[in-house]
Parts: C-alpha cells; sequence; structure tokens
C-alpha cells in the first residue's frame, strides 16, 4: 500500500500548530521555501527521511509517530489539554511535549532494556465508597493507600521516590506559567505521568505530586489534567477530592493526634506549625487547613495564621528530596539545573546504566537528555 503523504502532512501541520511554531521555522531547519513546506503539509510535495528526522526533532515527537498509522502516543491527550488549556505559551506547551517523550523514553529504559515490571495502582474511580462525598473520598483513599504502601502514620521522607516505585513516571521542570502547580497524562504506553512545576515552592511541589498522585488513583480516565493554583473553574469536585487527599496523605489525622495537641497560646501555634510543617515536608498553609479539618482551629484564628510572615519557611531550609544535601554542594547546583531543565538523576541514572551495559549507544543516550549536544556531554562529565 502506498504510504499517505496527505496523513503524514495533516499530522505535522497538527504538530506544527499545537507548539505555536510559525511555518517559517520548519522550512529554515529544512532549508526549502515557505510555499516548499506548505506543500509538504497539504501532501502535495513528498519528503525525506532525514528532513522528517529534523522536524521530529523540532517538534519534539518520536519518529514512528508520523510514519506509523496505528504508532500509539499521547498525541490525543496532549492536544487535548492544549486545546482545554489554550492560554498556554509556547516555552510551557514545549516543556509539556518534551515531558511527554522523557516518559517514554524511561518507560523504554525501565521495560524494554531494565525489565522492570511494577503492580498497576489501584482505581478508586472505579471503588464503591458508599456516598459521593468527594472530599471523604480523598481522606478515605489517602488512609487506603498508606495501609497498602505499608507507610502507616509515618511521614513520607520522599514523595518522589514512592511515586516512582508505583510505575509512575513522575518529573520536575520550572515552568513559565507560575499559576500552574503540576499537569497529569494518562500515556497509552508508558502509563501514569506527571509533571511538578520546578518554580513553585519547594514544600509546595511535594503537595503537588501528591494531589496529581491522586487523580491518577481515581481520574484516569479522564486521560489529562492541568492543576492551576488558582483557578476559577477548580474543576470542583475532583479538585477537592485531590487536595483532600493530599493533605491526609502527607500529613495524616492520627499521626497529628498522636504526637501533638493543640496549643494554648497564638505563639505555641506558631512553633507547633513550624515543627509540623518541616517534620512532614509540607508548606505551613497545609498544615493549617489540616488543623482547621480537625477543628483545632477556627475560622477567624485559620485566617490569621494564613497572613503571619513568621510562618514562611524559607527556601535553605527546606529539603528537595530531588537534590539531597548529602551531595556535594557543586553537585547540587548542577542538580538543580538539570531538574529545571525537566531531567531527574533517577532517569540520567537509567540511561546511563543501559550505556555501561551496551543496550544503547553514547548518542542515543545524547538524545534521550532532550539536550543541545554540548549540554548533554557536559552533564554526562
Amino acid at each position: 500500500m502506498a504510504f499517505d503523504y496527505a496523513v503524514l502532512g495533516r499530522k505535522l501541520k497538527n504538530a506544527r500548530e499545537s507548539l505555536l511554531i510559525t511555518p517559517q521555522d520548519p522550512a529554515s531547519r529544512l532549508q526549502i521555501s515557505f510555499q516548499e513546506y506548505l506543500n509538504i503539509e497539504e501532501g502535495r510535495n513528498r519528503i525525506t527521511g532525514d528532513q522528517l528526522v529534523l522536524l521530529a526533532v523540532l517538534y519534539r515527537r518520536d519518529f514512528r509517530y508520523f510514519v506509523t498509522g496505528d504508532y500509539p502516543s499521547a498525541e490525543s491527550q496532549v492536544q487535548e489539554m492544549f486545546r482545554r488549556n489554550a492560554a498556554l505559551s509556547q516555552s510551557d506547551r514545549v516543556a509539556i511535549q518534551e515531558f511527554v517523550r522523557l516518559c517514554e523514553y524511561e518507560d523504554f529504559l525501565e521495560r524494554e532494556i531494565f525489565q522492570r515490571q511494577s503492580i498497576p495502582i489501584p482505581n478508586y474511580g472505579q471503588f464503591s465508597f458508599g456516598h459521593r462525598h468527594f472530599k471523604r473520598q480523598g481522606e478515605e483513599a489517602a488512609f487506603f493507600e498508606r495501609e497498602r504502601l505499608a507507610v502507616g502514620k509515618q511521614p513520607i521522607e520522599n514523595i518522589f521516590e514512592l511515586i516512582r516505585n508505583q510505575g509512575i513516571h513522575i518529573f520536575k521542570r520550572q515552568l513559565e506559567d507560575k499559576n500552574i502547580s503540576a499537569l497529569y497524562i494518562n500515556h497509552p504506553v508508558a502509563g501514569h505521568c506527571i509533571l511538578v512545576n520546578y518554580l513553585d515552592d519547594l514544600y509546595r511541589q511535594n503537595f503537588s505530586a501528591a494531589h496529581e498522585y491522586c487523580h491518577a488513583l481515581f481520574d484516569s480516565s479522564q486521560g489529562q489534567e492541568v492543576t492551576y493554583l488558582k483557578s476559577s473553574n477548580d474543576k470542583s469536585e475532583l479538585e477537592w477530592r485531590a487536595n483532600s487527599f493530599a493533605g491526609n496523605f502527607l500529613v495524616p489525622k492520627q499521626r497529628l493526634e498522636l504526637d501533638y495537641s493543640p496549643a494554648n497560646t497564638y505563639e505555641a501555634w506558631i512553633s507547633l506549625i513550624r515543627q509540623v510543617a518541616e517534620r512532614f515536608r509540607v508548606s505551613s498553609q497545609v498544615v493549617i487547613i489540616r488543623l482547621f479539618e480537625l477543628k483545632w482551629i477556627d475560622k477567624a484564628l485559620q485566617q490569621q495564621l494564613f497572613q503571619d510572615q513568621r510562618l514562611v519557611i524559607k527556601h535553605d531550609e527546606k529539603f528537595d528530596p530531588e537534590t539531597p544535601p548529602s551531595l556535594s554542594l557543586g553537585i547540587r547546583d548542577k542538580s538543580t539545573q538539570i531538574i529545571r531543565r525537566g531531567l531527574s538523576w533517577h532517569f540520567i541514572d537509567l540511561g546511563t546504566e543501559a550505556y555501561r551495559r551496551g543496550e544503547i549507544t553514547y548518542q542515543k543516550l545524547l538524545d534521550m537528555l532532550l539536550l543541545p549536544l554540548e549540554d548533554g556531554y557536559q552533564l554526562l562529565h
């Protein structure tokens, strides 16, 4: 059967437009005229394999997506995300598309190279809770997950490692839109994928990771979602449930009641909230909300505490599980740059180990990093 250049053209056009790229850019990359490129998208002009590879890199897609009619990809999920969040900048659209590629590469390394198999996580969306109170569902699911994962009532030291251990791909990246806290994509092959905005407060990132974990547990049938810090929509019940889950999962009621008691003075509340926030690695705001939910404080005190600047925990007082303090200062600075650009040490370790075993070439390893050649070389050395 003859290759359908019209279908290829439509895929190229959709990929280009999804990233807000004008036709002049791919035309320049291919060193052809503006009209010649438009003819490719319209299926009138043929394209060489080398040219298509260049466009696949530009559009952050797998080459096989363009040449295979039924190649499994997250294209529909990403396109729907961009449609529902039309205000996404070009920079953030590119970041999201690169995040999808990293998830695909990580899935390839874990499943195909290292033969790692993970047990599917529960689908609480199909669970019968016996009620339709979404916040209660989040609270109850948090309890179930703590039991299933055998973490009991203890603080979770590294929420990112815990999520990865469930077979979920999770990355951080600095996004341009500071109102985005995180996003979730259910990839048809790679599975559950979570991206947390590194621009956000470190302890807020932990909450965002747990929040998106709830979406993976409950809302995978939605295919995708973007969580905003402030939104006129908030997706109502789904976001309430995810917030309830994250708060209860990270700061369990039973642990609070065992180890703490209501304070007698305002200054004692300040001290208690900071202690809990630092122990459970969440923001003071999360602790204040949990205390209100426990009915330890009333609405007036809650609002007063929200405004108290002494409860703002400084960046250098916080622990980032992705850049542990055991690393040297130079390596920690390098790690911060890596995460800001969307990579993780977990992913880099997988890739370098696959290269050392001879499973992938050095060029393939560099390609997987999605960095300019020189930057990738410096990172690996």
